[in-house]
C-alpha cells in the first residue's frame, strides 16, 4: 500500500514522507495509537516507500519490491511480532544478529517491530542497546497502543508518530471501495468503529460486529423486564458466545453511551445508533444522567474483569443484575 493510500492521519503521512524528501529519516519511528487505527497499515506503507525506490516520497506499489514487502517476502524487510503474548528475547537477540549485515537487495534495511509494548523486560533491554548504537542503513519502526508502556529510554530514542481516530465518512468510503457492505451497511458500520478503520474492516469482513450488535437489542428487551430468572438465563448464553463477548460488551456500552448523549445534548448527529434513534429518545426520559452514569461504569468493571480471566458467568450476571431497570 501506498502512503498515499492510507485512510486518514495526514500530518503523519505529511512527517515522513517531508523526512524522506529532505533525506532527514531518523534510524527510529515509534507509531502510537488505538488498536485498529491503522498503526501497522502506515508503518508498513512507510517501510515499502523507504525501500522501494521507484517512487517519489512513496512507494511505487508496482514493482518487484512493494510486492515482496506486501507479502512480507522481501529479504531487507523483516517483521517481528508477538511469539504468543509477548516479543521475547530470543526475537530481538536474532534481530541483534541481522542489524550487523548489509542491505541485501535495497539501500536500506527496515525491521516493523509490530506491538512492541508486548516486549519482555529482556528483550526491550536488548533493543535498546541497538537504538544506543544504531547500525547505518537500518530504520527501526515500533508500533504500540499504549506508548508508556515502553521504556522510557526507547520512546527518547524513537521519533514519535501519535495516530488518532479516522473521520467515519473516510471509513465508510474505504469500506465501499473495498465492496465491503452496501451505503446504509457502510455507514453504520463505520459508526460503531468509533473511527478505528482496522475494526470496521474487521467487522465487515468478519460480521462479528454487526451480530454483537443485534444480540445487544435482544439484551435490552429482556433487561427492561427485570426478572432474575430471566438474567441468569441470559448470563448462561452469552457465556456461550465468549468469542464474540467483547464486541457484545463494545456495543452495549455504545447503548448507554448514546442514551447518555441524547439526554445531554438532543444532538443526532453524535449518536452512533442512528438507525435506533425512536428507541433511544423513547427511553431517554426514563432513567436519570446518575443511573446511566452509573451502567457505563457497570461495563466498563464487567470488560476489565473479562481481560483478567475472572469467573465468566459470575461476571455476566452481576453486570446483567446491576444493569436490570436502565436498559
Amino acid at each position: 500500500m501506498l502512503l498515499a493510500d492510507v485512510i486518514g492521519h495526514p500530518q503523519a503521512k505529511r512527517v515522513l514522507q517531508n523526512a524522506m524528501a529532505e533525506d532527514k529519516v531518523v534510524h527510529a519511528y515509534l507509531f502510537h495509537g488505538p488498536a485498529g487505527v491503522g498503526k501497522t497499515t502506515l508503518a508498513r506503507a512507510f517501510a515499502a516507500a523507504l525501500l522501494c525506490g521507484q517512487g517519489v516520497n512513496d512507494s511505487c506499489g508496482k514493482c518487484s519490491v512493494c510486492k515482496r514487502v506486501a507479502q512480507d517476502n522481501f529479504p531487507d524487510f523483516i517483521l517481528v511480532s508477538p511469539s504468543g503474548n509477548n516479543i521475547k528475547i530470543d526475537q530481538v537477540r536474532e534481530l541483534q544478529k541481522g542489524v550487523q549485515y548489509k542491505p541485501y537487495e535495497a539501500g536500506k534495511k527496515v525491521y516493523l517491530l509490530n506491538q512492541a509494548e508486548s516486549m519482555t523486560t529482556e528483550a526491550a533491554n536488548c533493543l535498546l542497546k541497538i537504538l544506543e548504537d544504531p547500525p547505518p542503513d537500518t530504520i527501526f519502526l515500533l508500533t504500540a497502543v499504549n506508548q508508556y508502556n515502553l521504556l522510557p529510554t526507547i520512546l527518547s530514542r524513537c521519533l514519535s508518530i501519535p495516530l488518532s481516530r479516522v473521520p467515519l465518512a473516510q471509513i465508510e468510503q474505504m469500506l465501499l471501495k473495498n465492496n465491503l457492505g452496501d451505503p446504509t451497511t457502510a455507514a453504520l458500520t463505520a459508526a460503531l468503529s468509533d473511527g478505528l478503520p482496522g475494526i470496521a474492516r474487521l467487522m465487515a469482513e468478519s460480521g462479528d460486529g454487526l451480530v454483537a450488535r443485534e444480540l445487544v437489542f435482544d439484551l435490552v428487551e429482556r433487561l427492561t423486564t427485570g426478572k432474575i430468572n430471566e438474567l441468569l438465563k441470559t448470563a448462561e448464553e452469552l457465556e456461550k458466545r465468549k468469542e464474540i463477548l467483547p464486541d457484545i460488551l463494545e456495543q452495549l456500552l455504545l447503548w448507554y453511551r448514546d442514551r447518555l448523549i441524547w439526554l445531554q445534548t438532543m444532538q443526532e448527529s453524535l449518536i452512533v445508533n442512528r438507525d435506533r434513534l425512536n428507541q433511544i429518545k423513547e427511553c431517554s426520559g426514563i432513567v436519570s444522567k446518575e443511573d446511566l452514569v452509573r451502567s457505563v461504569k457497570v461495563i466498563l468493571e464487567a470488560k476489565n474483569q473479562l481481560n483478567r480471566n475472572v469467573n465468566l458467568r459470575l461476571i455476566l450476571e452481576v453486570m446483567l443484575l446491576r444493569l436490570a431497570g436502565t436498559a
